[in-house]
């Protein structure tokens, strides 16, 4: 696979070198073609790598092009042609005796392509990969990578990084949606070169910062919360005339719903005393404010948009991938939960919704199974840090005050008859998340808590209906 172009001057003549790319050994450098005008030679090289990026030149790319193979000698001009189909082609066929390949046999030690041999690991000794923040001499900078491709010949891209070294998953770890691991390979070339023929680059975006450990910052193997950015809303939405296109979701503090959003000054009016002359009542003495339930109505509905988005975009994939860093919703759960399916992590998903819409019928949330037990913790934990959208927000502002909003440890203690789904973020259980057996034996955990069960009715409770479907 030709991955880059090049051209070597000499007092008398000029070559264009393709550098190729092949599974079976390093990259290595072949002729193209030999002419006597270096001018002539670099336009030939930069044309044929603008083939092999994109595919197809452009009209004023093309026209110049002709003017090289009008001005070139016939032979290299032929050389010329056929190397720009074959760069647009992606594919460059080669006899095996032409490039090197390692043998089998090899009596020399192998090195790295850095020259460092293999059993050195040089950061090893400068940088541990087990020390925390605090034990690192040096500062720490984070940088989050933002990449978009767009891939415009799948073919193309899937047999570029095959010859670059890549192996797609084995078949029974693929999804329907991308038998061919396409994801995989777009992945493979952006941890490398970061260009792969077949695909163009959409969006290329970097945040970093230092990580302070007087700040509580700590480096992400030994982090308790999960690794975040914020990008912001897409710049071209500014040009967008409806205000409503475009909401910002930050990593701090869920995004203002969106309309509509429910009356909550109307669902959730001040209740009467509920007659039962008791002077330690709860219900009398405490109220689910309509500015409360308008910000844990957000939270819900932030957790379910972040679920579903990690639903589509890792489906099966277990959490404790290398990447885990891009999960923004199930890497929170306990890590028992952490290899579940897709189906399974649709079911929590929809939990976040259910409890969203007791909300918006102007009822407290009521869970009904241990999956919306969780969410509902979660939302909790978010909720208070919601003030920052909330005051900006008009809904929000204009809802009625009252000596009980936000008061969401009240919400802790009245919504649930208890808190045992919480036992699961004790660390027996956390560091086995192969625990899931049903032998009591071997696993601690309550069968009512095993995450195949956490969509089991609670007898307590009515149940919801099981013909409600999904949002997505």
């Amino acid at each position: 696979m030709p991955r880059d172009f090049f051209c070597e001057h000499s007092r008398s003549k000029s070559r264009v070198l393709v550098l190729l790319a092949h599974p079976a050994g390093p990259t290595c450098l072949q002729t193209v073609l030999t002419c006597r005008d270096a001018l002539l030679a670099q336009h030939a090289a930069l044309l044929l790598s603008l083939s092999a990026l994109h595919g197809a030149l452009t009209p004023r790319q093309q026209a110049t092009a002709h003017k090289v193979v009008t001005a070139l000698p016939d032979a290299p001009a032929a050389s010329f042609r056929q190397a720009l189909e074959r760069a647009r082609a992606g594919v460059w066929p080669t006899n095996a005796s032409a490039i090197f390949t390692w043998p089998a046999d090899d009596p020399l030690d192998r090195v790295h392509e850095d020259g460092q041999e293999e059993e050195v690991p040089v950061s090893g000794t400068r940088s541990p990969g087990d020390a925390r923040l605090a034990d690192l001499p040096g500062p720490v900078v984070r940088v989050v990578q933002l990449r978009e491709f767009h891939v415009y010949d799948q073919a193309k891209a899937l047999n570029a990084a095959a010859a670059c070294g890549w192996q797609p998953l084995p078949d029974e770890e693929l999804g329907e949606d991308d038998p061919d691991d396409l994801v995989g390979a777009v992945m493979f070339a952006a941890e490398t070169t970061g260009e792969l023929p077949g695909t163009d680059c959409l969006t290329d975006a970097q945040e970093g910062h230092l990580l302070l450990s007087a700040r509580g910052d700590e480096v992400a193997d030994w982090s308790a919360e999960p690794v975040r950015a914020d990008f912001g809303a897409g710049w071209r939405l500014r040009q967008v005339p409806n205000p409503h296109a475009a909401v910002q979701r930050t990593a701090d503090a869920p995004p203002a719903c969106k309309e509509p959003q429910p009356d909550f000054a109307s669902l959730f009016p001040r209740p009467a005393a509920c007659g039962c002359e008791k002077d330690d009542c709860e219900k009398c003495s405490w109220w689910l404010t309509p500015r409360t339930a308008d910000r844990l109505f957000c939270a819900l509905a932030w957790l379910a948009d972040t679920a579903y988005d990690d639903v589509a975009e890792l489906r099966d994939r277990p959490v404790i991938d290398e990447d885990d860093g891009t999960w923004g919703f199930f890497s929170r759960l306990p890590r028992v939960t952490w290899h579940q399916g897709r189906q399974w992590r649709r079911g929590v998903a929809r939990a976040c919704d259910d409890l969203a819409g007791d909300l918006a019928r102007g009822q407290w949330p009521q869970p009904t199974c241990a999956a919306e037990e969780m969410v509902l913790h979660l939302a909790l934990d978010d909720a208070p840090d919601g003030a920052e959208f909330a005051e900006d927000s008009p809904s929000h502002t204009t809802l009625p005050t009252h000596r009980d909003d936000y008061d969401f440890d009240a919400c802790s203690e009245l919504f649930f008859p208890d808190h045992d789904v919480l036992r699961l973020y004790d660390r027996r259980h956390s560091d086995t998340p192969e625990a899931t057996v049903s032998s009591q034996e071997s696993c601690p955990i309550p069968a009512a808590l095993q995450p195949d069960e956490w969509f089991e009715d609670f007898l307590n409770v009515n149940p919801r209906s099981p013909e409600r479907g999904f949002r997505r």
